[in-house]
């Protein structure tokens, strides 16, 4: 399954689940006014070379944004409560993605797998019609009928 059936999936069930694709756009920090005033030659800057790339420049004196402990607690949640919720997750998926197929559909996917050619449809042969009545009842009812 590739990674974009599985992102749909997931969106799918989860609408809060939404994965930014492209380049991340920079957020303002505050205090960002306060560095601008600082010239470039007193920054302290790092370079950083990733996977030889083009070097970046990443500035020491930026702050992070600062969170309370409730904050904190609610973005960092513990490995068991993660779990739970890719289980939920999971759940979710497996219940809307479930197919009921009968006997007859499941044998062609699997003769399909072993095979690994596309299975012919066969032909339903006419089942032969049969009585209960031999030929001798017949006649004997032409004969009380006719006579």
């Amino acid at each position: 399954m590739s990674a974009a059936i599985v992102r749909q999936a997931l969106e799918f069930v989860d609408p809060s689940f939404k994965v930014v694709s492209g380049k991340k756009k920079s957020k303002a920090k505050k205090g960002k006014e306060v560095f601008d005033l600082i010239s470039d030659n007193q920054k302290l800057f790092i370079k950083r070379n990733h996977n030889k790339k083009k070097a970046e420049k990443v500035n020491l004196l930026s702050t992070s944004t600062k969170y309370t402990v409730v904050e904190a607690k609610k973005l960092h949640k513990s490995k068991e409560q993660r779990i739970k919720e890719n289980l939920k997750k999971l759940k979710l998926i497996r219940k809307a993605c479930t197919i009921e197929l009968d006997r007859i559909t499941t044998k062609q996917i699997i003769d399909r797998g072993i095979t690994k050619r596309p299975v012919k449809a066969r032909p339903k042969s006419k089942p032969v019609k049969k009585t209960a009545f031999t030929e001798e009842d017949f006649k004997k009812f032409e004969e009380e009928y006719a006579g």
